[in-house]
């Protein structure tokens, strides 16, 4: 799937390797899909084959991206590319700081896509921020920063463990005031740019009717719609 070609369904899900095995993921409607191999991504290539292997034979399915750090060095490099060499549609970069970051990453990927025959930009990249502060203190805008860059994804749980501020507020019982600077900053510079936004939910298990006025909250903040964590929340996600 080339980026030009990059359509986001509006029912996403990360997850890990071991809760991605088709049995797993609906078979009757299209589905992003994030594999979440943040934790180990340098080592992961032969855990993510069969996933994308699976995937690419769905007649009904969404673009699968990968989950991943960003990589350093030589090394780094060389495990982007065997990620690459399993024939992801993109990567989502966790922990990005900014512009630098998704710029670098895109220079990586080029250098990637070379090694394994692929066309130039036919990755996409989504941004994932939170774990970063530099990203939200930054004025600098994203739209420029490459043509890879299809969405922002939020992640609120990072961000409160780096501020050590909750994500809801114990005396207003709202978020506190890091979480909404940082939602709406993500949100403004992703409207800025055209790019769609996402906010990802944590792993804590949620109820339907809690999972849908999440959604409906995220939804009225400005955001695109929200990423859920595990296959059995997407049909709350989808209803009503």
């Amino acid at each position: 799937m080339s980026v030009n070609r990059f359509d986001i369904m509006p029912s996403l899900l990360c997850a890990p390797t071991e809760a991605l095995m088709p049995a797993d993921v609906p078979a009757d409607q299209p589905v992003t899909v994030i594999v979440d191999i943040v934790s180990d991504w340098a080592t992961a290539a032969d855990r993510v084959q069969p996933i994308l292997d699976s995937r690419a034979s769905d007649s009904i399915k969404g673009p699968t991206l990968l989950r991943i750090g960003m990589p350093d060095g030589d090394n780094g490099q060389e495990a982007l590319s065997s990620l690459v060499a399993a024939r992801p549609d993109g990567f989502v970069l966790s922990r990005c700081g900014g512009v630098t970051d998704i710029q670098k990453f895109d220079v990586m990927l080029r250098v990637a896509e070379a090694e394994n025959g692929l066309v130039a930009g036919s990755l996409a990249i989504l941004a994932e921020v939170g774990a970063l502060l530099a990203f939200f203190l930054s004025a600098e805008a994203i739209g420029g920063a490459s043509e890879r860059l299809k969405g922002l994804i939020f992640d609120g749980a990072a961000l409160a463990k780096v501020t050590a501020s909750p994500a809801n507020g114990a005396t207003a019982g709202g978020p506190g005031a890091p979480a909404l600077f940082a939602r709406a900053a993500t949100v403004l510079k992703a409207a800025q740019a055209s790019l769609p936004r996402y906010e990802l939910l944590t792993e804590e298990p949620l109820l339907p009717e809690e999972l849908r006025a999440i959604r409906d909250v995220s939804r009225a903040d400005g955001f695109s719609g929200v990423i859920a964590r595990n296959a059995a929340q997407l049909p709350a996600l989808a209803s009503g």
